[in-house]
């Protein structure tokens, strides 16, 4: 499973990272290898695609999905409440960690949502504040950990439960 969650943590910075212009290319680029990666180090898994959401299961049942643009699904992801503002991009989702990519969101949408996130997240938190960008990360009491990250429309949650 470590596996995985490093390929999904390289590949959420690679979308945070990803510039305004070549933002779809960059994504579906680096979806791209993190899919063959994924694929070749489960010594070839299990592999769901179904439209633009990928699914690769492990040789023990782990599974990891990327793509689509709905909210996801798994116990992780109800740890946090849906944000239902703004447009998702992608999602990428493991039974250890999600991240969620949008954009189209305004800035008082992302506040509002940090301010229900504080009140639930609380343990090691910090907070960045600037003109044109939001970040904010703690764990709740269950040693969940949540990462929000807001620039000029964008937004990403990332979550991942400690332990694995």
């Amino acid at each position: 499973m470590r596996k995985y969650l490093i390929s999904f943590l390289v590949l959420t910075m690679v979308l945070a990272l990803a510039g305004c212009g070549a933002k779809e290319k960059l994504q579906e680029k680096a979806a791209e290898a993190v899919a063959e990666k994924v694929i070749e180090k489960s010594g070839g898994g299990d592999v769901d695609i179904d439209g633009d959401k990928v699914t690769v299961k492990g040789e023990k049942g782990e599974a990891f999905t990327f793509g689509g643009g709905e909210w996801p699904t798994t116990d992780l992801a109800k740890a946090i409440p849906e944000f239902k503002a703004g447009k998702i991009i992608t999602v990428l989702s493991s039974d250890d960690a999600v991240s969620i990519a949008l954009e189209e969101v305004k800035k008082e949408d992302a506040e509002a949502y940090f301010e229900k996130i504080k009140k639930d997240f609380k343990e090691d938190a910090y907070e960045v504040n600037s003109d044109n960008a939001i970040a904010y990360g703690a764990k709740n009491k269950d040693g969940v950990s949540v990462g929000l990250q807001y620039s000029q429309e964008n937004f990403s949650i990332t979550l991942i439960k400690e332990g694995k």
